[in-house]
């Protein structure tokens, strides 16, 4: 009988998180596009249209894993056998919306993912190529004495590991690295340095929950090797709420921070256009707080910015961000340097996300509303792509090239980066040194 309960609480237990996490028709995306409804497949071949598949780049998509001794992956121990029902129940969700079983390999995330991107685009639009994401990696928190904490730590990714993806599966990939600047000495900079010469141009950082503030003094030398080396920091901005076991000041997050990083040349993205919080409006002190959107939206606007800034949409969708949509869409003069990203596998949290919320918003209409939920039980990652290419206000829409690559920042051609620095090794050449001075 005690076998027979607990079989059945798993089974229910299952059950919620699927409903909760990711409520998925199967486990076969390619089967979408043939058994969709009439209205939904002729969305779907819709907000495909005016954009090059080839060319779309999802500049946020997180890998995820656990295997430490395999791939270096790591998890804080509250999200996979801790007292704290909170942070358990986290992990649940994501690991019912990333589609994979507590007990499967790291390797299950990727062939999921893989999946869901070969048999996004519509059969006829993959002739070009599938669109590429970037994997991104994710650094430990660093002590403000430059050790590192596992404790601290709410998820760890290596560098290594967003590489060595990408090598594997380059249809698909790009790679990604994570360094902390509350590295000791001057290590922040010689890792960076390291994942130039492999090809890779992006930074991915989440302060709130990796203990520093973009706007420490201290990391004024990183930034000056972020401009040297032509690399490009994606940066959280606004409140965390997704990986919080290891801790979380959402100080961090405030987007005035980066003006550190854009004052010293530093291209920076500024992640989900801080669509969620209220921070200190540190450019006029005592002030009180503004919305994060607001702030994010007054930076996008300063000329000086103009080729180094950059905000992506993704993950603003969300319950909690999208009352901001609209601010958004009919924020015109900041279109051509807003780019895509999902923030998989955010978006395939079933709760995370309403269509029914975004029609109430009047974002999207109610036949639309129907189309997306029948895609989403395919397809997440489709999905986010299909919300965000239907969503209006006021007549305003994102324009299509959002969803491609954006020439400021290309990150596609990581390979034949990585042969130029492979080449220029051999011929003895040396990149210019960045300042080390002041190094966190």
């Amino acid at each position: 009988m005690t076998s027979w309960l607990r079989g059945k609480t798993h089974a229910a237990a299952g059950f919620l998180f699927d409903q909760v996490g990711g409520r998925f028709h199967a486990d076969h995306p390619e089967e979408m596009e043939d058994m969709l409804s009439g209205p939904a497949r002729d969305l779907y071949h819709k907000v495909f249209d005016g954009v090059d598949c080839s060319k779309i780049v999802d500049y946020h998509v997180h890998l995820l894993g656990k295997e430490t001794e395999e791939t270096g992956c790591y998890i804080h121990p509250a999200m996979l056998h801790g007292k704290n029902a909170l942070q358990r129940f986290k992990a649940e969700c994501f690991r019912s919306a990333a589609r994979v079983a507590m007990e499967d390999k790291d390797a299950a995330y990727i062939k999921r993912l893989r999946d869901l991107n070969h048999f996004g685009c519509p059969k006829a639009d993959r002739v070009g190529g599938h669109w590429k994401m970037c994997g991104l990696a994710f650094d430990y928190a660093y002590t403000d004495e430059g050790e590192k904490s596992l404790e601290m730590s709410s998820i760890h990714v290596p560098n290594d590991y967003s590489v060595k993806v990408a090598a594997e599966h380059p249809d698909c990939f790009i790679p990604t690295c994570s360094i902390s600047p509350l590295r000791p000495h001057d290590e922040a900079i010689e890792e960076l340095k390291r994942c130039h010469r492999m090809g890779v141009r992006l930074i991915k950082w989440l302060p709130n929950v990796q203990n520093f503030s973009p706007g420490d003094p201290r990391c004024g030398a990183f930034y000056d090797a972020v401009r040297e080396l032509d690399m490009v920091i994606l940066c959280h901005t606004g409140d965390e709420h997704s990986v919080t076991a290891g801790g979380c000041d959402d100080s961090h997050g405030n987007p005035l921070h980066l003006r550190l990083a854009l004052d010293r040349g530093a291209k920076v993205i500024m992640a989900h256009c801080a669509t969620e919080g209220t921070f200190e409006d540190l450019d006029n002190p005592g002030s009180g707080k503004v919305a994060g959107v607001e702030l994010m939206l007054r930076m996008m606007r300063q000329p000086e910015y103009k080729e180094i800034l950059f905000a992506d949409i993704s993950a603003i969708i969300g319950l909690k961000r999208a009352q901001h949509i609209g601010t958004l869409l009919e924020a015109d003069d900041i279109h051509d340097r807003l780019v895509y990203g999902s923030d998989y596998p955010v978006p395939a949290i079933n709760v995370v996300s309403s269509t029914k919320y975004l029609w109430f918003l009047g974002l999207i209409t109610w036949p639309e509303v129907t189309a997306l939920n029948e895609l989403y039980r395919y397809n997440p990652l489709v999905y986010d792509f299909a919300v965000k290419r239907c969503m209006s206000s006021n007549g305003h829409k994102f324009p299509a090239h959002i969803f491609e690559e954006h020439s400021l920042l290309k990150l596609s051609n990581w390979q034949s980066m990585r042969k130029v620095e492979d080449a220029n090794a051999g011929a003895g050449d040396s990149m210019t040194e960045p300042g080390m001075e002041h190094q966190c």
